[in-house]
C-alpha cells in the first residue's frame, strides 16, 4: 500500500473513533455547553370560577409557582369549579386527584378571612391534601384556625412538596369522598 492509502485508511479510522466517541474535531478546542435538566410534563388541571374569579386566578398562579409537576389552567373542561355561596362554611368536595367542587363562603370572607386564603386552600385539597387546622399561619392547610388576621395564601414546602409527589408520573388517584371545610 502506498503512503497515500496509509494517510487514507488513518484519516477514515481517526474519523471512525471520533464519530464512535462522539467527539468532533473542534470539541477538544471549546468547552461542552451544559446539558439543560430534564424536563417534567406537567399535568395540566383546568379550572373554572363563577365566584372569587381573580382570587382564582392568584391560587392558580401561587399553585403553578410551588409546584412543578401541576399547572393549574382556567378554562377547558374545567375539574376544579370554584362558585361562591351565601352560609354552608367555604368547602371542598374533593372527587379525586385534581377535581373538586369548591364553595367560597361571603360570610367567611365578610368575617373577615382573607378570600385569596380561603380559594389557595380549597383547591390545596381538590390537590390531595388534607386540613390541619393547627392555628400555624405558614401553613395554608391549617385554614381558618390560622385566625382572620393571617393572609397568607401560600401553601409551605410541605405542602408544596406533597402535591408535587402526588402529581408525578400519576394518573388518577382513588376518589376522595370528604367534605374538606375551611374552619375557623
Amino acid at each position: 500500500m502506498s503512503l497515500r492509502g496509509y494517510t487514507r485508511v488513518l484519516i477514515a479510522g481517526a474519523a471512525l473513533v471520533l464519530g464512535l466517541t462522539g467527539a468532533t474535531a473542534t470539541a477538544a478546542a471549546a468547552p461542552a455547553a451544559p446539558q439543560a435538566a430534564p424536563t417534567v410534563a406537567a399535568r395540566t388541571v383546568y379550572y373554572s370560577a363563577t365566584g372569587y374569579s381573580s382570587q382564582a386566578d392568584q391560587a392558580a398562579q401561587i399553585w403553578n409557582s410551588r409546584v412543578p409537576n401541576l399547572r393549574l389552567v382556567r378554562g377547558g373542561n374545567a375539574t376544579i369549579r370554584i362558585s361562591a355561596t351565601n352560609g354552608g362554611g367555604s368547602r371542598a368536595y374533593p372527587c379525586g386527584l385534581g377535581c373538586g367542587t369548591i364553595y367560597i363562603d361571603n360570610r367567611d370572607v365578610a368575617a373577615g378571612n382573607d378570600a385569596l386564603r380561603i380559594v389557595a386552600h380549597e383547591i390545596g385539597h381538590a390537590l390531595g391534601l388534607p386540613d390541619n387546622y393547627n392555628g400555624v399561619c405558614s401553613q395554608l392547610m391549617s385554614g381558618g384556625s390560622a385566625g382572620t388576621s393571617c393572609r397568607n395564601p401560600y401553601p409551605n414546602a410541605t405542602e408544596s412538596n406533597r402535591v408535587n409527589q402526588l402529581f408525578a408520573g400519576r394518573a388518577q388517584l382513588a376518589p376522595l369522598s370528604e367534605t374538606r371545610v375551611y374552619a375557623g
